[in-house]
Order: C-alpha cells, then sequence, then structure tokens
C-alpha cells in the first residue's frame, strides 16, 4: 500500500513533484481496477468467470501540465486492455 504522508511531505517540499506522484499513483491505482473488471478475476484468482489472464504491465507516458507521467498500463494475453478514458493511453 502507497504511503500518503510520503505524498503530503513531498508536495510541502516540491508542490509539482508531490503531485506528479500523486497523479501517476492514482491513475495506477485506476487502470488496475480497471483490469481486474476486464479480466473478471483477482490477480493469481483461479475461477470459471476468468476472462483473461495478465501479462505484466506496458510502460506508457501521460503529458500534463505537471510534467510526463510515467504510467503502467496492464497487459493481457487474451485481449488488449481498455480504458474507460482513453486520454491517459498515451502511445510513448
Amino acid at each position: 500500500m502507497v504511503n500518503l504522508f510520503s505524498f503530503i511531505k513531498d508536495s510541502l517540499v516540491d508542490q509539482e513533484d508531490g503531485i506528479r506522484q500523486l497523479i501517476t499513483w492514482f491513475l495506477n491505482l485506476v487502470m488496475e481496477e480497471e483490469a481486474l473488471l476486464q479480466s473478471g478475476a483477482q490477480r493469481y484468482e483461479r475461477t470459471a468467470s476468468r476472462k483473461a489472464s495478465r501479462h505484466g504491465y506496458k510502460s506508457r507516458t501521460l503529458l500534463t501540465k505537471y510534467g510526463d507521467l510515467e504510467l503502467l498500463k496492464p497487459q493481457f494475453c487474451e485481449f488488449p486492455f481498455e480504458n474507460k478514458d482513453n486520454e491517459y493511453d498515451g502511445e510513448n
């Protein structure tokens, strides 16, 4: 689990870096939850309802007014991961 106090401390020392880290953490968390919904199972869970197996992550860059954010886009073996909001699905 992420230490939110670290984010708060970073944002007090370097506000832009703290905001960058917070946005990166949040978007990675959102994509991880989307991956769980799309796969139909928790990580490493074996169920009849599972639609896909995980295949790691692909690094993606999101350009923001706070600078470039390096996101980890989940990957599946059976089909491509799809974001509900394709704005943060950069091709870099």
